[in-house]
């Protein structure tokens, strides 16, 4: 006979507040991610405040106001809007001398064309918008791919380069013909096999295909561009001063927040009502989460950078297999909170600005059953193909076999997996005639 009862016994179980998920949320948001996360947190929240921090020393630019003038006034000194590519396009055409209707064209047409300089829109649809016939709208094409840039007003690659090598008196002779049998004839490009199928000799083919990689597939790519340069800023700064290694988070992107104290001071006297303990409440949650976010980032970043010491006095080929367990491991924590916190970061060294993912390296074991990384296999690899005759280039089956003679034993096809990640052509496209 089934009955009720009551139970009691006592179970674990892992769960995840707001705050923990906020905390997590926030450790892998990159510095510039974070600051626009926390600005619209303080807009939202009166309580909290973010201290905006800059680059640059605010103190070396102050002035009194007997020291100021009109040159230093910030609107004086800002950048007007940069001239369209249509608009430089028409004034070219404006000062030639030709007839009414055929400026009316090419203005048109200048109008049609992409940030590229190509002209995407078919000459039909142009007929129809403007009711003239095929003959004016070619005249009118014809002159506008006589401006500047060489190549402006192409409608693909291969008429884009024709019209450079037909408008440069330097042009190489043979060129013009490489381009006029077909693009497939550069890519990918032996010397040997064009040569035999246009009818020259290997060394002209190749001096042809050396001018036409040369010119400029994308000749108004930086005319009158509208996108903003994207810029990084690291969060971290780290250098060798007298062999010891100095390492600090830049201000720049792990900004300091805080309550408003005016606020705070009024929750306290006045006890306005549950609503604002609570916007105080959701600060200091905010405020604990940026706090344990920068002392994360600095534990990782700091044991990522021990690991790989010898980088910062010998460069990328002294880099050490390392992983995201190493990590974890040394400083207690789960690899998946060392992921949030590698995720999107940037450190500043004396070898440039580095992701922090390309200190984690896979292993490769030598001969001698040291491990070295795979970046510097990579860059010995690079080292060797630079030294290689440009008559004679190494196969993948003779690179492997130099790096074994080294200690480096690695597969043919692990080679050519490195070449290819290189961006580095294989022997028979490497070869030059001289």
């Amino acid at each position: 006979m089934l009955g009720v009862q009551l139970v009691q016994e006592q179970r674990f179980r892992l769960s995840i507040t707001p705050e923990m998920k906020q905390s997590f949320h926030l450790l892998t948001l990159p510095g510039q991610e974070l600051i626009r996360y926390l600005q619209d947190a303080a807009a939202d929240n009166p309580l909290l405040e973010v201290e905006e921090q800059s680059v640059y020393s605010l103190g070396s630019i102050r002035r009194s106001h007997s020291e100021w003038n009109t040159s230093d006034d910030p609107l004086l000194q800002a950048k007007g809007a940069l001239p369209t590519l249509e608009q430089i396009l028409a004034s070219q055409i404006r000062m030639m001398d030709v007839p009414d209707g055929l400026e009316t064209v090419a203005v048109y047409l200048a109008g049609c064309l992409d940030d590229e300089g190509y002209l995407k829109i078919e000459l039909s649809e142009v007929q129809d918008a403007l009711g003239v016939c095929m003959s004016e709208l070619n005249a009118g094409l014809s002159l506008l791919q006589s401006l500047d840039p060489p190549g402006v007003g192409a409608r693909n690659l291969q008429e884009c380069l024709l019209l450079q090598i037909q408008r440069d008196p330097a042009a190489v002779p043979c060129a013009e013909h490489i381009v006029q049998a077909g693009l497939e004839a550069l890519v990918p490009f032996h010397p040997g096999r064009t040569a035999s199928r246009l009818g020259i000799t290997s060394l002209e083919a190749q001096v042809a295909y050396e001018y036409i990689t040369r010119l400029n597939p994308k000749p108004c790519r930086s005319i009158g561009c509208n996108e903003r340069p994207q810029y990084i800023i690291p969060d971290a700064v780290v250098e060798l001063v007298h062999g010891e290694m100095v390492f600090k988070l830049l201000a720049a992107g792990n900004p300091r927040v805080f309550l408003n104290e005016t606020c705070s001071s009024w929750i306290r006297e006045s006890a306005p009502g549950e609503n604002w303990l609570n916007r105080a409440s959701e600060a200091r949650a905010i405020i604990r989460s940026v706090q344990m976010r920068r002392r994360t980032l600095l534990r990782v970043l700091t044991a990522v950078m021990h690991e790989q010491k010898r980088f910062l006095s010998e460069g990328p080929a002294a880099l050490v297999p390392l992983n995201l367990t190493v990590i974890a491991e040394k400083l207690h924590m789960h690899e998946s909170t060392v992921s949030r916190a590698v995720n999107g970061k940037y450190i500043y060294t004396s070898h440039g600005i580095y992701e922090v993912k390309a200190f984690f390296d896979s292993g490769i074991t030598t001969v001698s059953g040291e491990q070295t990384s795979a970046s510097a296999v990579k860059k010995r690899l690079q080292d060797i193909i630079r030294t290689e005759q440009m008559s004679k280039p190494y196969s993948d089956r003779r690179l492997a076999a130099i790096l074994a003679d080294e200690g480096i034993v690695i597969s043919r096809r692990t080679v050519a997996k490195y070449r290819e990640q290189l961006r580095i052509l294989p022997s028979p496209e490497r070869k030059r005639w001289v």
